[in-house]
C-alpha cells in the first residue's frame, strides 16, 4: 500500500511541477594531458588512454568538450565541439595517439591554449578544465625562465581563469609533481586536486575528478542490486573490474540479461579495467548486476527528479564546521509538498580516513522560506586526510544519492620529531604555500606539562621552517598548543588555532645541589674551635702505640750496634798480636 501511495504521489509531482524555472547550464570540458618523456616512467603502460576513453564515455551528450596534449608544444588531440556519438569516436581515436615522447613540460601554454574562448564569464556554461601531469613547469634549462613561467601562471593566468568562472581540477601522477602549483590552481578556482600514486589508480582518480566537477545524478547501489523509477530516462552504469575478471552482466527486472555479447540496444564500452553501460529508457523496478563489487562503482542517471546537495567543500580544516543541505527538484522546481516529502528519508553517510562509516539523519529546516530543505551540521573534529560523504534521498519507489570526497588539512604543516635523547622533540611548522604566503608566518606555541603547568616557547626560522626543541621532564603526555597568523594569497590576514599536538614525556631527576651554609663567619669559627677543643681518643691511642713501637725499635737497634762493636774490637786485638 505504501509503495502504491508513493508511486501515485510521484506521478502527481511529475505532472504538476510544470516547466523548469531555468535551463540547466551546459558543460564545457577542456581536458589537458601531459605527454612528456617522463611519462615513460610514471605511466609505462600508457593507462592515460583507457582513462581518457572512460571520460569520453561519461561526458554528458550535448556538452562541449575538447582534448589537448602538451610537452614543449601544445596540440589539440580532439577538436573541441558538441559531444555526441561521432565526437566520442573521434575522442577515442585521439586517445589512442597519446604518447610519452615530448620534451619539457609547458603547463602555462597548455592551459592558455586549452582555455581559448574563456575570456568572459558565461552564466549559461559550466567551464571545467581537467589537467593531468607528472611534472613541474619546465620550459627551459634556465631555472629563472621556469620560475617566471610559473609566476605568470599563478598571477596573470590564474586571475583570468577565475574571472571567466572556470574550475580547474588537477591530477598529479608522481611524487615529483609541483603539488603546490596544482593545489593552488584548484583551490582558487573552486576545483579539486588529487594524487594518483601510480598509473593503476589513474582511472578511478580521473573518474572521481570528473564526478566532483560534473556532479552527476546517481542512484545508490545496494550490493548487487539497484532500483530504477519511472522518472529515469537514461542510466549509465560504471563497473570497475580487476585484471582477468569476467565482463559485467546486467539483469533487467522483466527481460533477458544484457552483456557485451548481447547488448540488446545498450551502449557498451569496455576498457582496460572497467565496463561502461548506458541504457535508454530503462525499465522500472529492481535491476541486478553480475560483477565484482567495488566501492567506486556508480550508477548515473538522466532524470527530471534530481537531488541537489550543497555545503560539502573539496577542502576543509579539521575543525571547520559546515552545513550540508539537500533538496529534491523535479524539472528544475524544488519539491515542497509535505504529502510527498514525508515518504522520503534524507540521510548522510560519512566515511573517515580509516574507512569507518557513520550515518546521520538530515532534519527538515525550521525556516518556512526554505521549506523542502533538509540539513545536517557537521561540527566534529575531523582527522587530516581524505573523507567521503554520501547524501541520499530514499523511498520505497526511488533513490537518489550524491557522493563527495573532501580533503581535510590544516593550512600549516606541523611536524613533531623525536630526537636521539628520550623525551626530547623538535617541533617545526611551516605554511602550506597553496593556502598561505610562505613568508610572514607567526606562531604562538605553549607547552602544557602533565601537571598542568604551561610554558611559552620561542621559535627560530631555519631552512623554511619555524623550529624549537621541546624537552620534557615528567612522565605522561605533553601538549603543544599552537596558534598561527599568516597572510593568504588574497592578502588577507588568516588566524588559525591549530589545537593541540601530543608528545610523550620522560621523567628526569633534577641534579642535587648541596645547600649553602647559613651560618655566619663567627658561628663557623666557634664551631671549628669547639671541634678543636674535643679529645679524639682513637687518635691518642694510635699515637701512644706508635711511640712505644718507635722506642722498642731504638733499644733493639742500640743493643745490636754495641754487640757488633765488641766483636769488632776483639778481632782487631788478635790481628795486632799476630803481626807482632
Amino acid at each position: 500500500m505504501r509503495k502504491r501511495i508513493c508511486l501515485y504521489l510521484l506521478s502527481i509531482v511529475v505532472l504538476a511541477c510544470g516547466h523548469a524555472l531555468a535551463a540547466e547550464p551546459r558543460y564545457d570540458f577542456r581536458i589537458v594531458i601531459d605527454v612528456s618523456g617522463s611519462m615513460k616512467q610514471t605511466d609505462p603502460q600508457n593507462l592515460r588512454v583507457p582513462a581518457l576513453k572512460l571520460i569520453n564515455g561519461l561526458i554528458p551528450t550535448g556538452s562541449r568538450a575538447g582534448v589537448w596534449t602538451f610537452g614543449r608544444y601544445v596540440d589539440m588531440a580532439v577538436k573541441w565541439g558538441r559531444v555526441d556519438d561521432a565526437w566520442r569516436k573521434r575522442a577515442d581515436l585521439g586517445a589512442d595517439k597519446i604518447h610519452s615522447n615530448a620534451l619539457l613540460t609547458n603547463i602555462e601554454s597548455a592551459l592558455a591554449r586549452a582555455s581559448v574562448g574563456w575570456d568572459k564569464p558565461d552564466a549559461k556554461a559550466r567551464r571545467i578544465l581537467l589537467l593531468l601531469t607528472d611534472g613541474k613547469v619546465d620550459i627551459s634549462s634556465d631555472p629563472a625562465k621556469n620560475a617566471k613561467s610559473r609566476d605568470r601562471l599563478l598571477s596573470k593566468g590564474l586571475a583570468q581563469y577565475k574571472s571567466s568562472g572556470a574550475q580547474i581540477h588537477t591530477i598529479a601522477l608522481s611524487d615529483g609533481t609541483d603539488e603546490v602549483l596544482l593545489k593552488q590552481l584548484a583551490l582558487e578556482t573552486g576545483g579539486s586536486f588529487a594524487v594518483a600514486q601510480n598509473a593503476d589508480q589513474l582511472q578511478k582518480v580521473f573518474f572521481k575528478m570528473f564526478e566532483r566537477a560534473s556532479d552527476p545524478e546517481t542512484v545508490a547501489l545496494k550490493g548487487k542490486e539497484f532500483s530504477i523509477d519511472a522518472s529515469i530516462k537514461e542510466m549509465t552504469l560504471l563497473i570497475f573490474r580487476s585484471p582477468g575478471s569476467q565482463p559485467t552482466i546486467l539483469i533487467p527486472p522483466d527481460s533477458p540479461a544484457i552483456s557485451l555479447q548481447k547488448t540488446r540496444g545498450a551502449r557498451w564500452r569496455s576498457g582496460q579495467g572497467y565496463d561502461l553501460i548506458t541504457v535508454n529508457k530503462p525499465a522500472s523496478g529492481t535491476w541486478r548486476i553480475d560483477a565484482v563489487l567495488d566501492p567506486d562503482n556508480r550508477l548515473m542517471v538522466v532524470t527530471d527528479l534530481k537531488l541537489q546537495v550543497s555545503g560539502i567543500p573539496a577542502y576543509s580544516t579539521p575543525r571547520e564546521a559546515f552545513r550540508i543541505a539537500a533538496e529534491l527538484y523535479n524539472q528544475g522546481k524544488k519539491i515542497r509538498k509535505n504529502s510527498f516529502l514525508r515518504f522520503v528519508d534524507f540521510d548522510l553517510a560519512h566515511i573517515d580516513v580509516d574507512g569507518d562509516e557513520s550515518r546521520y539523519e538530515l532534519a527538515h529546516t525550521s525556516e518556512r522560506k526554505d521549506k523542502g530543505q533538509y540539513l545536517f551540521q557537521m561540527e566534529q573534529t575531523l582527522a587530516e586526510g581524505m573523507h567521503s560523504f554520501v547524501v541520499s534521498a530514499d523511498t520505497t519507489t526511488f533513490n537518489r544519492s550524491k557522493r563527495f570526497d573532501m580533503q581535510v588539512q590544516w593550512p600549516v604543516e606541523v611536524k613533531i620529531e623525536p630526537q636521539q635523547a628520550a623525551g626530547v622533540y623538535e617541533l617545526k611548522l611551516r605554511a602550506r604555500e597553496e593556502y598561505l604566503m610562505p613568508d610572514g608566518l607567526v606562531a604562538d606555541v605553549d607547552i602544557e606539562a602533565p601537571d598542568g603547568s604551561r610554558d611559552s616557547l620561542a621559535l627560530e626560522e631555519s631552512a623554511g621552517w619555524l623550529r624549537t626543541l621541546v624537552e620534557t621532564s615528567q612522565d605522561g603526555l605533553y601538549h603543544a598548543h599552537i596558534k598561527i597568523s599568516a597572510q593568504s594569497h588574497a592578502s588577507e590576514i588568516v588566524d588559525v588555532d591549530l589545537g593541540r599536538f601530543s608528545m610523550l614525556g620522560v621523567y628526569r631527576a633534577t641534579a642535587e645541589v648541596e645547600p649553602e651554609s647559613t651560618m655566619t663567619p663567627d658561628k663557623e669559627v666557634t664551631e671549628q674551635e669547639s671541634k678543636a677543643g674535643k679529645t679524639d681518643w682513637k687518635l691518642v691511642g694510635v699515637v701512644i702505640v706508635a711511640v712505644n713501637l718507635t722506642l722498642m725499635l731504638i733499644l733493639v737497634s742500640g743493643w745490636w750496634f754495641l754487640k757488633r762493636k765488641r766483636e769488632a774490637g776483639e778481632l782487631d786485638l788478635e790481628d795486632e798480636e799476630f803481626s807482632a
